[in-house]
C-alpha cells in the first residue's frame, strides 16, 4: 500500500480523481496500492468497491454509457 498515492497534485502522488496516472492518461491504477499507507486491517473490502467505482468510470469513459458492476 502507498505505492502509487492518490493525490490532488500530480507534485504529491502518483494518480488524480478517477485514479488515472497524471503523466499517462490511459493508466489507472485500481488497487490498494492507491491508499496512502495501510488502513491497518485488511482492505480487501476497501479495496473491492475502489475497484467497482474505478471501473465504473472507466467503462463510463471509454464507452460513453452508464454501467452497474455490483
Amino acid at each position: 500500500m502507498g505505492g502509487c498515492g492518490m493525490a490532488a497534485k500530480a507534485s504529491q502522488g502518483v494518480v488524480r480523481r478517477g485514479a488515472v496516472h497524471w503523466q499517462v492518461d490511459n493508466l489507472s491504477v485500481d488497487d490498494g496500492s492507491i491508499f496512502p499507507t495501510s488502513i491497518g486491517a485488511n482492505p480487501q473490502l476497501s479495496i473491492y468497491g475502489i475497484v467497482n467505482r474505478q471501473a465504473q468510470q472507466l467503462v463510463r469513459r471509454l464507452g460513453g454509457r452508464e454501467v452497474g458492476l455490483a
